[in-house]
């Protein structure tokens, strides 16, 4: 019965992610400087994106927004202990994060790993080109769309994609899968010659609870001018975003009737808790 009543739900409602009416949240605890500029401003091109300050770090504030991407690019900010708990409480109430460059760091402050995160950049040039490596999960959540490999053609299993041309925001990795509780989504490759395979990983998530806490690491998340790959970098953001937006127990549902819920609200409703 209760599928067959989601199913009708179905019919009538969609996820309003794919254009700007997907609420988003920026957060940026460093420097807003050249590796944290364009992020902002793609964010806000793209979808309905608004800049958190550091009064705003609330997992009340967050649950108003699908998903909350947490850049940090330039310098380290710094984060406190109940800053921290925000985006702990609003990931395992359901909600989604996107950490790229240093952001990464927090995991472990978040309790999703045990080690600690090594930590570099920024570099602005010095010119090595890197990207992903695309698996079954790559493809299997669907994060592929407009996207081209090194060939010039939409991307297959195995099949790499290069996101980046050169240099690399502040940022860091669980070197040598130093990290336990992590779901490898893609691959990382290069310098040139070198497969990293998922040492590091391209980028994939944690699971925290009902949520899902996303990492785009390493050298990918050059936000930079200098950066001649970066319009294959943003389509890429786009599709994790829009894909953390249907995971998202908090993005923006609209009936056709254009009133709007969300899918939290929504599965309240069909799948009730039991105690």
């Amino acid at each position: 019965m209760r599928r067959l009543l989601i199913s009708m739900l179905l019919i009538t409602v969609f996820i309003r992610v794919g254009d700007s009416s997907l609420k988003v949240g920026f957060i940026t605890l460093g420097e807003k400087g050249a590796f944290t500029k364009l992020a902002l401003g793609f964010a806000k091109d793209t979808f309905q994106t608004q800049e958190l300050k550091r009064g705003d770090l609330k997992s009340a504030t967050f649950k108003d927004y699908g998903v909350i991407w947490w850049h940090d690019g330039d310098t380290d900010g710094g984060v406190k202990d109940a800053e921290i708990k925000a985006f702990t409480d609003y990931a395992r109430a359901g909600g989604a994060i996107l950490l790229t460059g240093w952001a990464i760091r927090s995991a472990t402050a978040m309790g999703l790993e045990d080690a600690e995160a090594r930590q570099f950049g920024p570099v602005e040039t010095d010119g090595i080109a890197v990207g992903i490596t695309v698996t079954k999960k790559t493809k299997e959540l669907k994060l592929l769309t407009g996207l081209k490999n090194l060939k010039g053609n939409p991307p297959g299993v195995d099949d790499r994609v290069q996101v980046n041309s050169t240099g690399y925001p502040k940022s860091g990795d669980y070197y040598d899968k130093i990290w336990k509780n992590f779901i490898t989504v893609a691959d990382a490759w290069g310098p040139p010659a070198n497969d990293w395979t998922d040492r590091i990983a391209a980028f994939g998530y944690w699971e925290a609870g009902s949520g899902k806490v996303f990492n785009m690491n390493w050298r990918l998340p050059n936000y930079h001018k200098n950066n001649k790959d970066i319009n294959q970098l943003y389509q890429l953001t786009k599709n994790v975003i829009e894909w953390l937006a249907s995971e998202s127990e908090f993005a923006s549902v609209s009936r056709r009737n254009k009133i709007t819920t969300s899918w939290g609200k929504i599965k309240s409703l069909y799948w009730p808790v039991k105690n």
